[in-house]
């Protein structure tokens, strides 16, 4: 029986960060520019793939008696399954895919590797899966949930996932839903949070689009983000714009979290003729967009600290992919406690130095307002009250100590939401 020691395949003493981003590939320079037939696209990538085949050694498979793919190794808690899976998946991508994912969102990740890295990270600081509760604010889009992805993994990780988020991934559940999730925290316990939106990234580079199982055409993802924008814009050219046919309003509560968006998503777009790729630009500003109402509620959620010493929060973008698995684009990272002041900055320790935007962003929006936020940051500013709009009517916004943040502890935990 042939056995292969799994060190063969992984880097002695590598670093955390190292070898494990979106692997470099073959440039798609010197093929056809501009639009092309299905027919040349899968030509291409194929011609391409083969040019990135690893070498025979590096394919040796290290399971013995059993058949393990690419698709099928993301799932696997093994040693080695992470490294292989990262050579593994140079054979199946498509190439203008990802060459355009590594200019828009350089440094995302795959998703074993942001679980191993966020979970290292956290045990140093006590986190375990018995006093730790989970929780997520992303878009319910399925193509968030597939197994073997960043959500899932988590969820096992860590054992429960306490949903936070609606379209695009705004924490819709308010103030009240963060209470109730910090209500379910174990004694003493620590909470970590992911928020992120997401956005596809489609086999012929373009973002913001997506091939869904079982469809033939391609469709939007995020289909809220995507959706919004396509009608502000329509709405500033023609005077008015829907987003998936529903008319503007709020008085219908079943559309609210869309007219939400497209409310808050309005005056962020001053800059979006200036960016090299508008879907790109809209993808991150609704992550600024999320990460505000996200810190915001998280801070003014009463009773937040009544069980929970300690939260960690990861945010980022979340990239679908049709082959090749899903990546995860890190943003931000840190912990805090409920004092303020006491935010930690975990980011370069778990992933190393943020990466250079401009290249996808083109100076619209600068590395300092996707970077330099933390959790410590609660300023209703001018500036913020226009980006909130003025529009849309969300009622008195409640400051930090408005809340009951310091009152005595519950004897009884909350209501279950």
């Amino acid at each position: 029986m042939l056995t292969v020691p799994v060190m063969q395949f992984m880097p002695m003493q590598a670093p955390r960060f190292a070898g494990l981003a979106s692997a470099p590939i073959m440039s798609v320079e010197g093929v056809k520019k501009g639009p092309l037939t299905m027919e040349e696209l899968e030509a291409e990538n194929e011609k391409l793939r083969q040019g990135n085949k690893l070498p025979r050694r590096a394919a040796v498979p290290f399971l013995v008696g059993a058949a393990v793919t690419g698709n099928n190794l993301e799932r696997l808690n093994l040693p080695g399954s992470e490294f292989y899976y990262e050579q593994s998946r140079k054979l199946q991508i498509d190439a203008r895919a990802e060459e355009s994912m590594q200019k828009y969102f350089p440094g995302a990740l795959g998703s074993l590797t942001v679980d191993r890295l966020t979970h290292d990270a956290m045990s140093e600081r006590g986190y375990t899966r018995e006093n730790c509760l989970f929780a997520t604010s992303t878009c319910p889009d399925e193509v968030n949930s597939k197994p073997g992805e960043l959500i899932d993994l988590l969820k096992n990780r860590w054992g429960e996932n306490f949903g936070l988020g609606g379209l695009g991934g705004v924490p819709f559940v308010g103030r009240a839903g963060f209470a109730a999730y910090s209500h379910h925290v174990a004694d003493n316990g620590k909470m970590f949070i992911l928020f992120a939106p997401h956005v596809g990234v489609e086999f012929d580079g373009k973002v913001g689009a997506l091939k869904r199982v079982n469809q033939k055409e391609v469709s939007s993802a995020c289909g809220a983000a995507v959706g919004a924008f396509k009608a502000l814009m329509k709405e500033k050219k023609e005077g008015e714009g829907t987003a998936y046919g529903v008319q503007d309003g709020v008085s219908d509560y079943f559309d609210a979290q869309i007219m939400f968006i497209k409310a808050k998503l309005k005056d962020r777009l001053s800059k979006v003729q200036d960016a090299p790729d508008a879907t790109a630009f809209v993808t991150y500003q609704m992550y600024c967009l999320v990460r505000e109402f996200f810190i915001d509620e998280m801070l003014t959620a009463p009773g937040f600290w009544d069980f929970a010493s300690e939260v960690t929060v990861l945010g980022g973008i979340m990239i679908n992919r049709g082959v090749g698995g899903d990546r995860f684009m890190p943003l931000m990272m840190q912990s805090r406690r409920k004092a303020e002041g006491t935010t930690i900055d975990m980011y370069e320790d778990t992933f190393g130095p943020p990466p250079n935007l401009e290249a996808g962003l083109g100076g619209t929006i600068s590395n300092e307002e996707i970077f330099a936020y933390t959790l410590d940051t609660f300023k209703l500013t001018s500036e913020r009250k226009k980006l909130n709009g003025d529009n849309f009517d969300i009622g008195k916004k409640p400051t930090v100590k408005d809340t009951p943040r310091d009152a005595p502890r519950n004897t009884v935990k909350a209501e279950s939401a």
